[in-house]
């Protein structure tokens, strides 16, 4: 663990959600998994013109293209399925469904082993406040109780990278920047983003990457969440 120990007395702290609180990629293959077999039984021309790995590819070309919805995963995915249904001449009353089974899918995740103690550790002392880019559902994860707060870029309209969705969490506490910590695992939309708004920033870095960034630094690195108290009393005693 590492960290800048000049700052205020910590009184609010926000966690990302996906790669932070649990694995993302899995959870995501496995949803698409699921769709592609939904897809299989009521729309089988898609899969029979693509298998799972060319629909992923191809999705991922899509998302790439239209980065202007970047905020609001949910909707950039419906936009590439009425553009499979465009391009297969397909109706588009399948969409919804389709969209639904990858949705639900999507909220089956595993909290990483360090979570639940740390963050159970947390609630009576701090504000605690879910950030996340992504569609996962903190009720449907079962993480909801942890939070007093949930915002997400869709409901800003902007990614974490940007300020706003600090400055949101700043109006819906009561509370400045620089009372606030945020942990998350990307250095850009997570480290960088907290930075741009005054906030105190932690890398979780679980899987000792080097950090890639030339302009910024993260103001604290830590490898679990079980480190985090012992940031937290650090930061107190220098504060």
């Amino acid at each position: 663990m590492s960290a800048n120990t000049s700052l205020q007395k910590i009184k609010v702290i926000s966690f990302d959600l996906d790669d932070t609180l649990w694995p993302c990629a899995l959870v995501i293959d496995n949803a698409e998994k699921q769709l592609y077999h939904w897809l299989s039984e009521h729309v089988p021309v898609i899969t029979q013109h693509h298998d799972i790995n060319q629909l992923r590819k191809k999705r991922h070309s899509f998302f790439e293209n239209h980065p202007e919805s970047a905020h609001d995963l949910s909707a950039l995915r419906i936009k590439f399925f009425v553009a499979l249904a465009d391009e297969l001449d397909l109706s588009d009353d399948w969409i919804e469904s389709a969209f639904d089974v990858f949705l639900q899918a999507r909220q089956k995740i595993t909290l990483f082993d360090d979570v639940e103690p740390v963050l159970d550790a947390l609630i009576n002392t701090y504000q605690l406040v879910s950030l996340t880019n992504g569609n996962a559902n903190t009720i449907e994860t079962g993480v909801d109780h942890w939070f007093d707060f949930v915002l997400n870029s869709k409901s800003v309209g902007k990614m974490k990278s940007e300020p706003d969705i600090y400055q949101q969490m700043q109006k819906l506490t009561n509370i400045e920047a620089k009372h606030m910590m945020h942990i998350g695992d990307h250095p850009v939309q997570d480290i960088l983003g907290a930075k741009s708004a005054g906030v105190f920033s932690v890398w979780l870095n679980r899987s000792n990457k080097s950090w890639p960034l030339d302009d910024c630094q993260p103001d604290a690195v830590i490898h679990s969440l079980h480190e985090l108290p012992v940031l937290l009393a650090q930061l107190t005693d220098n504060s």
